[in-house]
């Protein structure tokens, strides 16, 4: 259970060991709660937390099942469902969740231009990153087709739903690029439209295939199906939460409703917040869309130490003369 529904049953849950009709049972403080989680966190790393309520309200497949949880960096929340057996033989294969993942490097569409009056500017290249949008989506829908499978169960969820993840790398390095201050008016405004612009084209790609592949297998009944997109499910999940929701600003989504509806999606999920945490600095830009926390440190993972610079930073100082060992060392 999920959403209202499990609300109601919690409910009825605390009100019976009230009443005494449930005796295994104890209260704690959620303050208390949350501070041991943390705790667990800080010591281990793990667990990594996220919230069942949202991601199942809002999961696009969620007629096929419930999602009980996600991979280790919670990009992707998926349904499973177990294989059947009776005295040790096969009666239906199970689903384990899958989802191919790619990343977009924001700032390979940077372009430079000059304004009426012969002055630099640098801006992002929209019609660019569409386009690497149509032709990554592409190629991830291949992979699915392509892939070695070490399970039947992947296998199966795989090819019956087709999720791929199709992320971004190196926002913080566009907003530097920019001028723009991250946290600011500015800033939001800018991730608004460039990840509206984004999800329309990721969405249109995959119904763009639709076209040429058909859609995929457990396409109906889909909250895509239902003409609910994720903007859709968002809105509905605020309305849970009692919070105002978002708007469509672009006009193209008309036209990207209707070819959806005409030819249906090649991909159950579409989208994730990809981590890039090594592939972003072997790229040498911030990693998906998270700020730059340090100017300088060592990044270590099992091919060694990465030493890591906010370049932007460095360049800023050494144009006002205030780069040198002495700034480094801080």
């Amino acid at each position: 259970y999920f959403g209202k529904e499990f609300d109601d049953r919690y409910e009825d849950a605390c009100r019976a060991a009230e009443m005494g009709g449930i005796k295994n049972f104890r209260k704690t403080s959620a303050k208390d709660l949350w501070k041991k989680m943390l705790k667990v966190l800080f010591e281990t790393s793990h667990p990594w937390n996220t919230f069942k309520d949202p991601c199942n309200m809002r999961y696009t497949n969620q007629h096929q099942g419930v999602v009980h949880s996600s991979n280790l960096c919670t990009e992707i929340t998926l349904h499973t469902k177990a294989s059947t057996y009776d005295k040790g033989e096969k009666l239906e294969t199970g689903e384990t969740a899958v989802c191919n993942l790619g990343s977009i490097n924001l700032t390979n569409h940077l372009r430079e231009h000059v304004d009426s009056n012969g002055n630099p500017l640098i801006g992002l290249d929209w019609t660019k990153l569409s386009e690497t949008t149509m032709t990554a989506v592409r190629m991830l829908d291949n992979v699915i087709d392509l892939n070695f499978y070490p399970t039947k169960e992947a296998e199966n969820s795989n090819l019956r739903h087709r999720p791929v993840g199709l992320g971004m790398m190196g926002l913080h390095d566009v907003l530097h690029k920019l001028n723009v201050v991250i946290d600011s008016k500015e800033g939001v405004e800018f991730s608004d439209k460039l990840f509206e612009n984004y999800s329309k084209n990721a969405i249109l790609a995959s119904s763009t295939l639709a076209a040429e592949r058909g859609a995929y297998n457990s396409y109906s009944g889909s909250l895509w199906d239902h003409d609910v997109f994720p903007i859709d499910s968002y809105n509905s999940l605020m309305e849970y939460r009692g919070k105002p929701g978002a708007e469509e600003s672009l006009r193209e989504w008309e036209d990207v409703r209707a070819n959806v509806k005409k030819y249906g999606m090649r991909n159950s999920n579409v989208m994730a917040i990809a981590p890039t945490a090594t592939i972003g600095y072997i790229n040498g830009v911030e990693q998906s869309i998270e700020p730059n926390f340090s100017t300088l440190f060592v990044y270590e993972n099992k091919s060694g130490n990465f030493y890591i610079i906010n370049e932007h930073f460095v360049n800023d100082m050494k144009t006002i003369v205030l780069w040198n060992k002495d700034t480094a060392d801080l």
